[in-house]
């Protein structure tokens, strides 16, 4: 369960980094945000089954960290660019 969630996370920083471009920003919506959660809640489930391992602190951490990266770029282009 925690290496799904660290793959979901690295999946949806790729597509992050896909998003950067400008008008890609879409990309953050359709495929970023819903990875990014998906991977942070499957990572917290881990962890909260005492399956504290490094591929679940890993995946909740990327995961966090792109969800808020995801919402910072679409803040930047107005949500939409």
């Amino acid at each position: 369960m925690a290496r799904f969630g660290c793959g979901t996370s690295v999946v949806a920083g790729l597509f992050a980094l896909v998003g950067i471009v400008p008008l890609l920003g879409w990309v953050n919506w359709i495929t970023t945000l819903p990875l990014a959660v998906l991977a942070s809640a499957v990572c917290l489930v881990a962890l909260l089954r005492e399956e504290r391992t490094t591929a679940a602190l890993l995946g909740l951490a990327a995961g966090v960290l792109l969800v808020f990266w995801a919402v910072f770029r679409l803040g930047l282009g107005g949500g939409v660019v």
